[in-house]
C-alpha cells in the first residue's frame, strides 16, 4: 500500500542537533572525569532516551550524576542550539513539495522540538502536529510514539511511513508495523 501520512523524526531528520547535543554531553561528561569523545557520544547516544545517556554516563563513571547535571546539559545544549543549529539540507523543499499529511515525532521533549523547528522556520509546518514520547512515556525502540502519532492524526500503521535516522527509531517502526525510510547523511 503507498503511504498516506508521513511521521518525520526530528534530530538528525529535520535538524542537525545529533552533533551538537552529543559534544554537550561529552563534554559535561569529560568536565566530571568520564573518558568520554565527541565521536563516540554521537555513535552512543543519537537517538536514544536521556535515561539511557545518564545511566551510561553514570556507568563510566562509577556514581550518580550530580543533580543538577540535566538542568546543566540541558541550557548548555539550548544555547548551542542558538548559536549554531542548522536545518538539514533540503528539508524546507521537502517540506513545501509535500501532497501527504504529516508530523514529527520525537524521543525529546516537545518543548525542545518546538524550540528547534523554531530556530530552523520549520515551526509552521508542524504546528498543532508534534509527537513526544514524553506525552506518551514510552520511548523508542517501543513503538507507542509512532502508533500514537498515527492514530491521532488519523491514520493506521499500514498508511504510514515513517522517516527515521536512528536503529532505535527504525526499530520501532518496524515494531509498529509502518514503513520506513532510514535516513542517512552523506
Amino acid at each position: 500500500m503507498k503511504p498516506k501520512f508521513i511521521i518525520f523524526d526530528c534530530d538528525g531528520v529535520l535538524v542537525d542537533t545529533e552533533k551538537i547535543s552529543c559534544g554537550v554531553i561529552a563534554e559535561e561528561a569529560r568536565n566530571l572525569g568520564v573518558d568520554l569523545s565527541n565521536q563516540e557520544a554521537l555513535e552512543t547516544f543519537s537517538g536514544t532516551s536521556y535515561s539511557f545517556v545518564f545511566d551510561f554516563i553514570e556507568q563510566r563513571l562509577g556514581k550518580k550524576l550530580p543533580e543538577n547535571f540535566e538542568e546543566n546539559y540541558r541550557k548548555r545544549t539550548f544555547e548551542e542550539f542558538e548559536k549554531k543549529l542548522q536545518p538539514i539540507p533540503g528539508i524546507h523543499d521537502v517540506i513545501k513539495k509535500l501532497n501527504l499529511p504529516f508530523c514529527v515525532a520525537s524521543n525529546a521533549p516537545s518543548y525542545k522540538v518546538e524550540f528547534n523547528l523554531k530556530l530552523v522556520n520549520l515551526f509552521p509546518f508542524f504546528e498543532n502536529k508534534i509527537f513526544s514520547a514524553y506525552q506518551v512515556n514510552a520511548w523508542k525502540p517501543n513503538p507507542t510514539l509512532f502508533l500514537t502519532a498515527a492514530k491521532k492524526m488519523g491514520f493506521s500503521p499500514s498508511e504510514t511511513l515513517v522517516i527515521e535516522d536512528s536503529p532505535v527509531g527504525v526499530q520501532a517502526a518496524v515494531a509498529a508495523n509502518m514503513k520506513v525510510l532510514g535516513f542517512a547523511k552523506g
